[in-house]
């Protein structure tokens, strides 16, 4: 079931407390619910729901004994905020980070009971002839969860490289239910009928990793494998360029000194990112990162003879290193004919890194040799054809690595040169 920016469909159905593992999509007039109190046996890579969280109150009280009840894991869509709420509970690490996009708790209501008609049912009344509110079935609490979701590009659900979706769901007891498939920017309002001990997670699932958020606290649970997207200016942009010097190649004519083969070459680093999945790499392992390296080479010729030179054998190599171990990415053509224009390939090197990074160095090389046709003799090259160069090291710095609990932060930060040397 896609969920789109418009209101949704209402819709309640309750299973009971004991049900079976169930796992399904929601169809268009169907509402699903979810286990009772309990502690969740559904299987992800996080583990079960989580017990109440540390910074919130006692634990919550459960239904007026003198009130009917919803059925244990009533959950309804479209839920109304024409409703008298008993606390509101804003969540700090109430954020998860996706392939696709983020989610986002907006607020979670604490609500004691609600009309009749705001959850569909039909009305039950006291001696007094008096509607009655409803009440969380026993051992429950009622919820009124409100999130959005932002995509990363809206066109990228519709290439053919289409992104990952992102799934929504609802994990209690000893079932599962699907709530909602995320394909683009949302907002959605539910009502939850939820354990009061805390065992309930909201399951947001993507590429095959399931991260959780309590729905007791709206705040999400540590995750060793998606760390990296919760990680401190986890995008640093130097935009540094690597000069490199080359020794030109003298040409002579007839014996005697006419010009030479002048190369002009740079690299430049443009954005490195600590990121916990890659299209190309999917999920990073627990307790790591992938590190992506933006990055170009360009290099031109400058001669009188160009019709005499081509390049052959050209290369380009990036290095990151971290803890001391080497990562490179090299682009290599046998043979360039770009005299006196230039040529310039953008790159992304990946490396995977412990999490915590905090230092990066960044290493760039090169070389070409020179295939001269000197016409008969008339022209010829004194010295090796060959060039290699290496540029001044950059040392990239990331902030300390914070609680991977917590809300992404805004990324930014600098860069500097090493103290290493260059040629």
């Amino acid at each position: 079931m896609n969920i789109t920016a418009t209101r949704f469909s209402r819709r309640a159905l309750g299973l009971a407390v004991f049900g079976a593992l169930a796992l399904s999509a929601c169809g268009a007039d169907e509402v699903a619910g979810f286990g009772g109190a309990g502690s969740s046996d559904g299987g992800s890579s996080d583990g079960g729901g989580s017990g109440a969280s540390d910074g919130g109150a006692d634990a919550p009280a459960t239904a007026a004994p003198d009130l009917p009840q919803l059925e244990a894991g009533f959950s309804l869509e479209d839920f109304t905020k024409e409703v008298t709420v008993s606390g509101t509970v804003q969540p700090k690490a109430g954020t998860v980070v996706t392939p696709t996009g983020t989610l986002r708790i907006d607020g979670i209501q604490e609500i004691t009971s609600v009309p009749a008609d705001a959850v569909g049912l039909d009305p039950e009344t006291n001696e007094d002839g008096e509607e009655l509110d409803f009440a969380a079935a026993e051992g429950e609490v009622l919820r009124a969860v409100d999130f959005s979701f932002t995509a990363n590009s809206q066109d990228a659900f519709s290439t053919d490289a289409a992104l990952p979706a992102t799934d929504v769901s609802i994990r209690g007891g000893s079932s599962q239910t699907h709530l909602a498939e995320l394909t683009g920017d949302t907002s959605s309002r539910y009502l939850l009928s939820v354990p009061a001990d805390g065992s309930a997670v909201l399951v947001v699932s993507s590429e095959g990793h399931d991260q959780v958020i309590d729905l007791l606290t709206g705040e999400r649970q540590a995750d060793d494998v998606a760390a990296a997207f919760y990680r401190e200016g986890r995008v640093q942009e130097p935009h540094h360029t690597f000069p490199a010097e080359v020794k030109a190649i003298p040409v002579l004519y007839s014996g005697e000194e006419d010009s030479e083969i002048a190369a002009s070459v740079s690299f430049q680093a443009t954005t490195l990112t600590l990121t916990a999945w890659t299209k190309e790499e999917g999920w990073a392992e627990a307790g790591s990162a992938w590190l992506v390296l933006d990055w170009n080479s360009e290099a031109s010729l400058d001669t009188e003879v160009q019709g005499l030179v081509d390049v052959k054998g050209y290369s380009a190599t990036a290095s990151v290193t971290v803890d001391g171990k080497a990562t490179t990415d090299e682009f290599h053509a046998d043979k360039l004919s770009f005299a006196p224009s230039s040529t310039k390939e953008a790159r992304a090197l990946t490396a995977a890194v412990p999490v915590e990074t905090t230092s990066v160095t960044v290493g760039m090389s090169g070389g070409f040799s020179i295939e001269f046709d000197g016409m008969g003799g008339a022209y010829e090259t004194t010295g090796s054809l060959d060039r290699a160069y290496t540029a001044e090291e950059l040392t990239v710095e990331f902030p300390p690595a914070g609680d991977a609990s917590g809300a992404p932060a805004s990324d930014g930060g600098g860069a500097q040169p090493s103290d290493g040397g260059g040629s």
